[in-house]
């Protein structure tokens, strides 16, 4: 385990877990983005990982990034972190799971829509709030018309409201809201699926579903059929699952 006094690494049994510990809310300085983004180096590298969990401590997913580092002079920096950041988490080829237990707000919004999963308390508020501050949300802007559509995407980005767990769920963003209580017991049960998979084959599933999107179906499915023929099918743990699959019993996956 690696801790930081911003954000703690953990690696266990297949899965990564990143920590915002930022009191009280969580602020995405540069410095918490660039710790965060070094971790992400370290996870993109480990290839038994097989899933990235992202959790914050306190009543706050995280409230936004820090106001005072979009002054001119320090934006450059700020951006450039931010870039940084998000380009990380784009690039990972395993999924990534978040569980969101309070405001998700600004950069924490955008934070949140970089997951394949996301799981929210029912106490839990998302928005882009940064249009009423004097400035638009970049992965917001980018991000939200391939999830919600143009009009809900400017409706978002625009009117710079709240919104709740559940309007989010209704919007296919939020993909399951559960009790405050019972948020870390969803979490722990998506993990628990994650862990089943050979590291392997989650990351071509992962990595194929990223690279298809947005290209018209024959160019996905020719880039699909590739993919599995020529490195799904060339490994050993599809032959692993198989023969598991027949003699009843858990796979040893050999990733490789």
């Amino acid at each position: 385990m690696s801790t930081s006094p911003l954000v703690s690494l953990t690696i266990q049994d297949g899965i990564a877990c990143l920590h915002l510990e930022n009191p009280p809310v969580n602020i995405m300085s540069a410095a918490l983005m660039d710790e965060m983004s070094a971790h992400l180096e370290s996870i993109a590298t480990d290839r038994t990982v097989k899933g990235v969990a992202i959790t914050a401590a306190g009543k706050a997913f995280c409230a936004g990034a820090d106001v005072g580092e979009h002054r001119p002079a320090q934006a450059p920096v700020m951006i450039a972190s931010f870039g940084r950041l998000f380009r990380r988490l784009d690039a990972l080829d395993v999924p990534v799971v978040m569980a969101v237990q309070g405001a998700a707000l600004g950069a924490g919004f955008e934070l949140v829509l970089m997951a394949d999963v996301l799981l929210a308390s029912e106490e839990a508020t998302f928005g882009q709030p940064e249009i009423r501050l004097g400035f638009f949300a970049p992965v917001g802007v980018v991000v939200l018309p391939q999830l919600v559509g143009r009009a809900r995407a400017l409706e978002i980005t625009a009117g710079g409201r709240s919104y709740t767990a559940s309007e989010m769920a209704a919007m296919g963003i939020v993909s399951r809201v559960v009790p405050a209580a019972g948020l870390d017991e969803a979490l722990q049960g998506w993990l628990k699926d994650l862990r089943r998979a050979s590291p392997l084959v989650m990351r071509l599933n992962t990595r194929t579903l990223k690279r298809v999107s947005g290209a018209e179906f024959a160019t996905r499915l020719d880039l699909a059929e590739r993919i599995f023929l020529e490195e799904l099918m060339t490994s050993e743990d599809p032959v692993e699952g198989i023969e598991a699959f027949y003699a009843k019993r858990r796979p040893e996956w050999k990733n490789r």
